[in-house]
């Protein structure tokens, strides 16, 4: 018996790679207009998030060392810097919303259902990271970077506008790891990657994340990226267990379907 013609999946498939791409913008667009809608209230507590932000490098600055600025215009254009980061935080959500409404069309009408969970636990994710940044992993690494080479003669001023893309970039690249058990699911889910194509590729994994961790790390100290390499390693072998859990089943039962339709063709 033939199945009924499913007219959203007739149209998926009849999507452009021109389609693709205006859907993607349309996205990015509406993304960019949430972090725009968000930057005003975040540039009037921009004073209270700075101090906040710049809590792990004053605790860890040499005696004798502080903050500093050395152009005029520094001070200004760092607040303006610190509310654009506070509004894209705060954007997660909708960005993570956003996303999710890209990627949905190739997505089984059930999997359409877990939008709230891939939301919520997306955003608590990103939250993780940034956390697990600010308080576990930035402290130790501006106690190295800083005190390291100091000395009597030495003495570590950072500015304020090098001290904050240091952090900001930290704390994004660590938000941005914690979300691959997230993108696991999707991928398993959508039949992209399995769990035994995961495990069959980790000795290339381990050479790409000792790469990202390079690259997300603002600095070259074998401290800063090990922070970032061994967690990049535990969420990949958590995302293994993720695609077994979540691909598995549509993978056999993609199975099934194909055996069924080869003995209907005997």
């Amino acid at each position: 018996m033939n199945e009924p013609i499913n007219e959203e999946t007739i149209s998926q498939e009849k999507m452009s790679f021109l389609d693709h791409l205006t859907e993607l913008r349309r996205r990015l667009i509406w993304s960019v207009l949430a972090v725009a809608i968000l930057f005003g209230p975040a540039y009037y507590f921009s004073n209270e998030i700075f101090d906040f932000l710049m809590k792990p490098l004053i605790e860890n600055l040499p005696e004798g060392s502080s903050l500093i600025f050395t152009r005029p215009a520094e001070g200004f254009t760092t607040y303006l810097k610190v509310s654009f980061f506070a509004a894209l935080f705060l954007a997660v959500p909708f960005i993570l919303y956003q996303g999710w409404r890209f990627v949905a069309p190739a997505l089984y009408k059930e999997e359409k259902q877990v939008v709230v969970p891939f939301i919520l636990f997306g955003t608590l994710f990103f939250a993780a990271g940034a956390a697990f940044c600010y308080y576990v992993a930035s402290p130790p690494a501006f106690r190295f970077l800083l005190n390291e080479y100091s000395s009597e003669y030495v003495k570590a001023f950072p500015t304020i506008r090098e001290g904050l893309s240091f952090l900001m970039a930290l704390i994004f690249g660590f938000g941005l790891v914690f979300e691959f058990p997230l993108i696991i699911f999707i991928l398993a889910r959508i039949g992209v990657v399995t769990s035994k194509w995961l495990r069959e590729k980790r000795k290339y994994a381990i050479i790409i994340s000792a790469m990202i961790a390079a690259i997300l790390t603002p600095t070259t100290d074998a401290i800063s990226m090990m922070l970032m390499f061994v967690p990049i390693i535990v969420f990949y072998e958590l995302g293994i267990l993720v695609a077994w859990l979540f691909g598995k089943k549509k993978k056999q039962e993609d199975t099934d379907e194909d055996d069924a339709e080869e003995e209907m063709f005997k």
